[in-house]
């Protein structure tokens, strides 16, 4: 994303994308609707709570908290998602409304750098029967715009959990699951796949690890894959991810992103 960074453009805010950035990884149902994974009540869970650690072999100090929570106005679903630093000061926020199972916004503020912006979800003027997603992102007083046809499988970082739960059988399997991801700094999506990595354990229980990376070869040059920790059985919930999170690390004079290890606390 395009930022003041010695690195190139990253392609992730997160998965978030807690996912993430970190994500928010919950409840899932099967794909029903054109441009969005349908059926998901994105109510749940209405709070959701993890820590942001460094990214092992590094000291397991704290660097973020992280907190998800939401609320139910009839059909629509508002969603907060905020990134905590140690000293409770706001790093970074997400604010997501959902109408039913399908996205109408999502808004980002990165409050340590001052970059800001949004996707939204309107109808195409030219062709009413489909959806776009517009862009706008501001840093350091430089704006910049994108409007996108809405693909089928377009996910923000508060849907990448379900949508794995979703498509369980498929990874289970063996078979890549691809998706287009909303990054608002990009002000663009971008590809990427989900695949079956590995079968472990963790405290006693069966654990299927996915690995998520861009599909371009281009932009899995300067992104490291995520790595997925997830329930074997129930309702396959993320345990925890490594990987690319939605705050960001001062290096001198700029910002750059940064690669973690996010664990969720279910309750």
């Amino acid at each position: 994303m395009r930022r003041i960074s010695r690195r190139p453009p990253r392609p992730l805010p997160v998965l978030l994308l807690t996912f993430w950035a970190g994500s928010a990884l919950f409840l899932f149902a099967a794909d029903t609707d054109k441009g969005q994974p349908g059926g998901v009540d994105y109510l749940e869970p209405a709070l959701l709570t993890g820590i942001i650690r460094a990214k092992p072999p590094e000291p397991k100090r704290i660097l973020f908290t992280f907190r998800r929570t939401a609320v139910r106005a009839g059909s629509t679903v508002r969603v907060l998602r905020e990134y905590n630093r140690p000293n409770g000061i706001v790093a970074a926020r997400e604010r997501v409304m959902y109408e039913g199972s399908r996205l109408v916004s999502c808004q980002l503020e990165e409050l340590q750098s001052g970059g800001s912006g949004s996707a939204v979800v309107r109808p195409d003027p030219k062709a009413p029967n489909e959806r776009q997603i517009v862009f706008e992102y501001t840093q350091d007083h430089t704006k910049k715009t994108g409007i996108e046809r809405l693909d089928k499988d377009t996910l923000i970082n508060d849907m990448v959990g379900p949508f794995l739960a979703a498509h369980w059988d498929a990874l289970r399997s063996g078979s890549a699951v691809k998706f287009r991801f909303a990054v608002i700094p990009r002000a663009e999506t971008v590809g990427f796949k989900l695949t079956r990595e590995a079968e472990t354990t963790r405290d006693g229980k069966t654990v299927v690890v996915v690995r998520m990376e861009p599909t371009s070869w281009i932009i899995a040059r300067w992104v490291d894959p995520l790595f997925f920790t997830v329930e074997k059985e129930g309702q396959h919930r993320v345990l925890q991810y490594v990987g690319r999170i939605t705050p960001r690390i001062q290096t001198g004079n700029g910002w750059e992103d940064l690669d973690a290890l996010t664990v969720f606390d279910w309750k």
